[in-house]
């Protein structure tokens, strides 16, 4: 059955996501807590085992299978040729694509005909050339018939594959999870892009791979939302080793036309995509040190800190909140009680507020509120230094979303978002206001999150059958050098009932239900949609409807319930609720 088909995620990948900001293993299915069971091999295959040779007289169906199980070793597709007839083997594109199926249900590849033999299972996602996830829609299948042939009295396959198919079971033990960095549209903050290699390769080849994965820019996700420092056909000379901790990287000279920021760029680029292998690293264009004459023989990876996707600011930390429509602070650091105080030195607390977003670095706030009669989001400092200061209203129409800072102080707006035609804008830090375009093919938003880099967007969507679901998007350019919002990925979950998503240290953080009569929880749910998970420490006693995190990794969850109580996550993992005074507070971090 599709709802189980559930794959393993190492506990060890967690580092890894925290480190790299990317998805890991893109597997689907019933919503678990914290089960490391996984679904047995597919056709009774061996997990993890090395390709081998078709023995002798084998008969088809053990043909077929042997077929399958090497082509799930990536290291191995010469000898999974040996099961195909030799028109097949010329034929065969291994590289294409890998199509990840569930076989946890039943046996996945069973007889059809006489010599053929029929791989049908639910498809939970594919993996392309670049090693780029895509999730499956849900109701998808994988349908595929192995024709078996004799050559020279021993039976072979003779159709060809498109591509290669892989058990869900054995995702996670083939492929390992990394990201390549890209930069933002400002260029000083990188972007991550997941991708998939094989599992277990030497680091010097993992580098070598992720350096030429890299070199030619961003994958799909990102479209051209995402830019590169590297200059068009820039190539790694022959491969990256890594001796002693320490990668070397020899670029073409392609590169040595680059502006002393690009270079920069590129390094931090370079660091951040191995920092996985080695947070050492040598680079250098046409023989001589990508960053010139005078900067260390190896660079470190803490030099390049600055580009940091996760933006580690302390104010990241701060809680802030709306209470009967006015502005609160609420210290979680033990500098005072905890419970929310009113920012009554900032002109935001003479407006009503609907909702509230504070910048990433605590300095400012924008309120969606009404000023001077007219419906606005209202932008001014938390903290007023003239008295004099006003805020500055961005007038809107209709229903009008919470809004959300990026890294950069530009404000993202959603107003008429009951409407047919939703209308995005951004605001920049000068005030300059800017229309995106956006088509949301009809379905109703009801809340976006910024990532800090102002690329990537998260957002929970209404369709038209009235059942809420979570999407993410990437904010590019068209050919008139228009901003817009498009790359739309629907995070396949098996949950119900969803209320609201957030950005969080591990992907994403979502308030939904597993099941229709279950209570709606908090769950940590990779960036592609995978192996959605409680978060630790939630108990049944409140029901989550609103969510507050950010990408900070010292930020800790807070979530309003639909009693209106507000429950912030300790250190510990045990949740605290402000019950004293018992006021109703719509939580905000950061973002």
């Amino acid at each position: 059955m599709r709802h189980r088909r559930a794959g393993l995620v190492a506990a060890a990948l967690a580092a890894l996501m925290l480190a790299t900001g990317c998805a890991t293993v893109p597997t689907k299915g019933e919503i678990r807590r914290d089960s490391k069971e996984g679904p047995a091999a597919a056709g009774g295959g061996m997990v993890g085992v090395k390709a081998q040779s078709p023995r002798r007289n084998m008969n088809p169906q053990a043909i077929v299978n042997g077929f399958v199980e090497a082509m799930s070793d990536f290291g191995g597709y010469e000898v999974a040729r040996e099961y195909l007839t030799p028109e097949a083997a010329a034929q065969w594109k291994p590289e294409t694509r890998i199509s990840v199926y569930d076989q946890s249900s039943t046996k996945a590849i069973t007889p059809a005909t006489k010599n053929v033999f029929r791989l049908r299972a639910p498809l939970v996602g594919t993996i392309d050339q670049r090693g780029s996830w895509s999730s499956a829609p849900r109701t998808s299948t994988v349908s595929f018939d192995f024709r078996v042939t004799q050559v020279d009295g021993q039976y072979r396959v003779a159709s060809v594959p498109p591509g290669v198919f892989l058990g869900s079971n054995q995702l996670e033990l083939r492929l390992e999870p990394f990201a390549l960095y890209f930069a933002n549209r400002e260029r000083n903050m990188l972007v991550p892009d997941p991708i998939f290699l094989p599992r277990d390769l030497p680091a010097g080849q993992n580098a070598t791979q992720l350096i030429q994965q890299l070199l030619k820019g961003p994958t799909s996700r990102l479209g051209n939302g995402a830019g590169t420092a590297a200059p068009p056909g820039t190539q790694v000379n022959v491969s990256v080793p890594v001796d002693n901790g320490t990668a070397t990287v020899e670029l073409s000279d392609v590169a040595n036309g680059l502006s002393e920021g690009d270079r920069e760029l590129l390094a931090a680029q370079i660091m951040w995509t191995l920092r996985p292998i080695s947070t050492r690293v040598k680079i250098t264009v046409g023989g001589t040190k990508l960053l010139g004459d005078t900067s260390p023989d190896t660079l470190q990876f803490s030099n390049f800190a600055n580009f940091d996707p996760a933006v580690p600011v302390p104010q990241m930390k701060d809680l802030y909140g709306v209470s009967k429509g006015k502005v609160q602070r609420i210290p979680l650091d033990g500098s005072g009680p905890i419970g929310p105080s009113p920012l009554d030195d900032s002109a935001l607390s003479l407006y009503t507020a609907e909702s509230f977003a504070v910048n990433l670095r605590g300095s400012d706030g924008a309120i969606v509120t009404t000023v001077d009669g007219k419906p606005s989001v209202a932008v001014a400092p938390l903290e007023t230094l003239d008295e004099d200061d006003k805020v500055d209203p961005v007038r809107t129409e209709g229903e009008v979303l919470r809004p959300s800072f990026d890294n950069q102080d530009n404000l993202w707006i959603v107003d008429r978002a009951r409407s047919s035609a939703p209308r995005l804008r951004v605001r920049a830090k000068d005030g300059k206001v800017s229309d995106v375009r956006v088509n949301f093919l009809g379905n109703t938003p009801l809340s976006l999150r910024m990532a800090p880099d102002g690329v990537r967007a998260l957002m929970v969507m209404r369709d038209k059958a009235g059942k809420n679901f979570v999407q993410t998007g990437t904010v590019n350019s068209n050919d008139a050098k228009q901003l817009q919002l498009g790359q739309f990925r629907k995070l396949e979950l098996s949950l119900t009932d969803i209320t609201d998503a957030t950005w969080s240290q591990l992907g994403v953080l979502v308030a939904g239900k597993p099941r229709p009569d279950a209570a709606r929880e908090l769950w940590f749910v990779n960036t592609d949609g995978s192996q959605p998970r409680l978060v630790p420490g939630v108990a049944n006693n409140f029901e989550a409807k609103t969510l507050a995190s950010n990408s900070n990794l010292d930020t800790l969850p807070a979530v309003k319930d639909t009693d209106g109580r507000m429950h912030w996550q300790q250190k510990d993992l045990s949740w605290q609720t402000l019950e004293d005074p018992p006021v109703v507070v719509d939580p905000v971090y950061p973002g």
